[in-house]
């Protein structure tokens, strides 16, 4: 009775390994892990990313000139769509939108109509909001972990425009088609 019962516990405590699966276990760590010269890189959210709304203006329709008409427009026959990517101070391992309704572009459309009156100068702008928010690049190896690299900030164009619009300029500030320039004081947080 008491040589069944140490057989049986020995089936228990010893696991059925076969000569050949020792073999062909990895006997080191980078057998078991794979290379620690491997790394890779990833792009994280520095903290809360400290969220603020910037803003691209941007010209899409040519000028019409009302001259001495009693009025005139510019509409979609004059004007382009724009595709507006987002934008990196430095460079980052990979987009991300850090969590803020966001995305990578948005196409300003040109389904818009500017109307001026006699000797107006009208055109058509497009104001793409932005959120601005604060990454970090890091260098992954399995072995030791992460290591933080540069900051930088993207700015990403709000998913549906939300915060912009199109709008109407007369006179002066109808500068060429596809002239542009930001905004950058807008209020703190996301979209």
């Amino acid at each position: 009775m008491q040589s069944a019962a140490n057989a049986m516990f020995a089936n228990i405590i010893s696991p059925s390994t076969t000569e050949s699966a020792v073999e062909k276990a990895p006997r080191n760590i980078e057998e078991r892990q794979g290379s620690c010269g491997s790394w890779s890189s990833y792009t994280a959210l520095e903290g809360n990313g400290d969220p603020h709304q910037n803003y691209l203006h941007m010209q899409i329709s040519e000028n019409m000139n009302c001259g001495a008409a009693a009025g005139c427009s510019v509409g979609y026959e004059r004007s382009i769509s724009y595709s507006i990517g987002f934008s990196v101070s430095a460079a980052v391992s990979s987009w991300i939108n850090g969590g803020f309704d966001v995305a990578k572009s948005w196409s300003t459309g040109n389904q818009y109509t500017c109307n001026g009156n006699t000797r107006d100068t009208v055109c058509i702008w497009y104001n793409t909001a932005h959120t601005a928010y604060t990454v970090r690049n890091y260098d992954y190896n399995q072995c030791t972990g992460s290591a933080a690299r540069g900051k930088a900030v993207i700015h990403s164009p709000n998913a549906g425009n939300r915060g912009g619009s199109y709008y109407c300029v007369v006179g002066a500030r109808c500068l060429n088609r596809g002239s542009s320039y930001w905004d950058r004081n807008g209020r703190a947080g996301g979209p």
